[in-house]
């Protein structure tokens, strides 16, 4: 997993495993998907010019850049949007690292890699996690956009972000394949439960439904055995939770207009940022409740931390124009 904040490796927490399915050695039943050869004679017909272009892509498609867009989406535009692109980033973030933490496959060799493409220590290959949130991130803007760009957008990223990783020698065909099947799944087994549990969700009690699904998540972020697994499943509780306990300050973020969309949604990224840094310490310890703590810190700093500072610095805004206005009256007084 590349998380460029955190460097963790993604390996099962501290050899944890509670459903005790163990770490799995792949093996390849189409050699040419995963051709170690084929892999470092590629490299050295690579270009500059394509080196900058999937160094940026494959930067782009890192797990750190979805959260941060997630903060920036729940400031900037009402909830519905943000907790829309939640309920697939997050199913696919972790459906990846658990699979990750048990499927071993080599990744391709050394001599195939490009120098500044980054491969965490311990990082298992198979499937690739950029290609599958890419692909994730551009069903959900093809799917829920009516915006001919940004439908175009979804496709350039669920397309390019892949290829970069097959071309920076990170990754084999095998694995960028995998990762593509697998965020497609996840999308449709999204879209399958999404309006059951929006039905439910609008018809139970605020309080018990986001207790409900916290504790759902929690369950299920244990038995993962992994960090980073437990991870978006703890932003998820987070959020819910948040939600139903933001109280007033949540319905701001359903109104967001003009200059105070711009604040909201500088402050989400921000926040997602700082969030970052701040869970390290928790991330390093290699536990699965570890990881679902850190989580659910990111979830409550944007459902509570986003409406809280905005509107700190709407105060602050208003008081300083009060302040300028006041001055400018004392001065004309004065001249007179």
């Amino acid at each position: 997993m590349h998380l460029p904040l955190l460097h963790i490796s993604d390996r099962l927490a501290r050899g944890k495993d509670p459903l005790g399915i163990g770490p799995l050695e792949g093996e390849d039943v189409i050699g040419w998907l995963a051709d170690p050869e084929a892999a470092i004679a590629f490299a050295r017909r690579r270009s500059k010019a394509g080196d900058v272009a999937s160094l940026i892509a494959a930067a782009a498609g890192s797990e750190m850049m979805y959260f941060a867009l997630l903060g920036g989406l729940y400031g900037a535009f009402n909830r519905r949007t943000a907790l829309s692109l939640a309920a697939v980033i997050l199913p696919s973030v972790f459906t990846n690292q658990w699979v990750k933490a048990r499927i071993r496959f080599p990744r391709p060799p050394l001599e195939a890699r490009h120098e500044l493409a980054f491969v965490a220590p311990g990082d298992n290959t198979f499937p690739s996690g950029h290609a599958q949130n890419a692909v994730v991130l551009g069903l959900f803007l093809i799917s829920r956009s009516y915006r001919g760009s940004l439908q175009a957008l979804g496709l350039a990223l669920a397309s390019m972000i892949p290829l970069s990783r097959v071309y920076l020698g990170v990754h084999y065909p095998r694995d960028v394949l995998a990762g593509a099947a697998l965020g497609v799944a996840v999308v449709a087994g999204v879209r399958a439960v999404e309006d059951p549990f929006v039905a439910w969700w609008e018809r139970s009690p605020r309080g018990p439904r986001s207790f409900t699904v916290a504790i759902a998540l929690a369950i299920a972020g244990v038995l993962s055995g992994s960090s980073l697994a437990a991870f978006p499943l703890g932003i998820g509780a987070g959020l819910a939770v948040g939600h139903d306990f933001s109280g007033e300050k949540r319905l701001e973020l359903d109104r967001p207009h003009g200059s105070r969309r711009i604040v909201q949604g500088a402050v989400g990224l921000v926040m997602t940022f700082g969030a970052g840094f701040a869970i390290r310490p928790l991330l390093k310890r290699e536990t699965s409740m570890a990881g679902l703590v850190a989580g659910g810190l990111v979830g409550t700093a944007l459902t509570f931390g986003v409406p809280l500072v905005s509107d700190f610095i709407q105060r602050f805004r208003l008081m300083r124009d009060r302040w300028r206005r006041g001055r400018s009256a004392t001065h004309w007084r004065g001249r007179r």
